[in-house]
C-alpha cells in the first residue's frame, strides 16, 4: 500500500497519554521506529515520570513525550498533574497531539473518563488536540475491522464525539511497518490543518496570575510601609491594579 511522506523537514510534536499499562511506551517506539521507551514486561507501571525522545521518521522530525498513567497506582493525582505540564514543557511550543492510548478490548471506567482528567489537569481546549489510539490491533484479525468495533461501542463513540472524532489502531504483529505509522501522523496533521498547536493558555494564565499577585504582595508591603509616611496615592494605584487584573483575567 502507498504510503506518502509528509513534507519533509515539518516538526512534529506528540503527547502519549492514557492508563497504566495499555502500551503507550510500546507505541512511542512504534512512532519512532525504534526501541526508544522502556516497555519491559512488568507488574507495575514502568513510566512514572514524562520523557521525551525524538527521531526522523518518514522524512520529518518527530519527538514523542510518554507520560505516567493518568490514574496512576505509584503517583498521587498531584504528581501526575506536575508530570502533564511537564510534558507540557517537554513539548515547546506546544504538542500537536495529545494520543489517548487505549487497549483493544478493554475500555474501563476508570479509561471512559480519561479525557475528562486531562481536560481537568490541563484544560478543556486539549480535547481539540486529543485522538485516540487503539494498541493491539492484531486482536481484530479476522474477526471484525476497527470501524464496526468502535460502532457497536456505545461508550466509545461517546469518547470520541468528545474530542477530536480521530482514532487509528497500531497491529502489534506489524511493529515494523512504516506504513501504518504514516497513516497515523496524517490523521495528526488533518487535526492541525494549517499548524494549529495546542498551547496551554490556561496554564499560562495561571502562572502570570501567581506571579503577578506575588509581585503585587511584595508591593503591597512596601506601600503599606509608605502609607504610614502619609503617600497614600501609591496605595490608591496598588487598589486600582489589583481591580483592574480581577476584571479582565477572573
Amino acid at each position: 500500500m502507498d504510503c506518502k511522506p509528509a513534507e519533509e523537514g515539518s516538526h512534529l510534536r506528540v503527547v502519549l497519554v492514557g492508563q497504566e499499562r495499555v502500551g503507550k511506551s510500546s507505541a512511542g517506539n512504534t512512532i519512532l521506529g525504534k526501541k526508544a521507551f522502556d516497555c519491559k514486561i512488568s507488574s507495575s507501571p514502568v513510566t512514572l515520570c514524562s520523557q521525551k525522545l525524538e527521531a526522523d521518521v518518514q522524512g520529518r522530525r518527530v519527538s514523542v513525550v510518554d507520560t505516567p498513567g493518568l490514574f496512576s497506582t505509584r503517583l498521587s493525582t498531584n504528581m501526575v498533574k506536575a508530570e502533564m505540564l511537564k510534558a507540557l514543557e517537554l513539548s515547546v511550543p506546544g504538542p500537536h497531539v495529545f494520543l489517548l492510548v487505549l487497549q483493544l478490548g478493554r475500555f474501563t471506567k476508570q479509561e471512559q473518563e480519561g479525557l475528562k482528567t486531562l481536560q481537568t489537569m490541563l484544560s478543556p481546549d486539549v480535547s481539540k488536540h486529543t485522538m485516540v489510539l487503539f494498541t493491539y490491533g492484531d486482536r481484530l484479525k479476522n474477526t471484525i475491522d476497527i470501524e464496526k468495533f468502535v460502532s457497536k461501542d456505545n461508550n466509545l463513540q461517546e469518547l470520541l464525539k468528545n474530542c477530536s472524532g480521530l482514532y487509528h489502531v497500531f497491529n502489534n504483529e506489524e511493529m515494523e511497518d512504516g506504513c501504518q505509522v504514516q497513516k497515523l501522523l496524517d490523521k495528526i496533521d488533518s487535526i492541525t490543518d494549517g499548524g494549529h498547536l495546542y498551547y496551554q493558555r490556561s496554564f499560562e494564565s495561571q502562572r502570570s496570575i501567581r506571579s503577578f499577585y506575588l509581585y503585587c504582595w511584595g508591593l503591597t508591603l512596601w506601600v503599606l510601609r509608605q502609607v504610614r509616611r502619609g503617600y497614600m496615592g501609591i496605595y490608591s494605584t496598588v487598589c486600582f491594579i489589583f481591580t483592574w487584573w480581577e476584571t479582565h483575567f477572573e
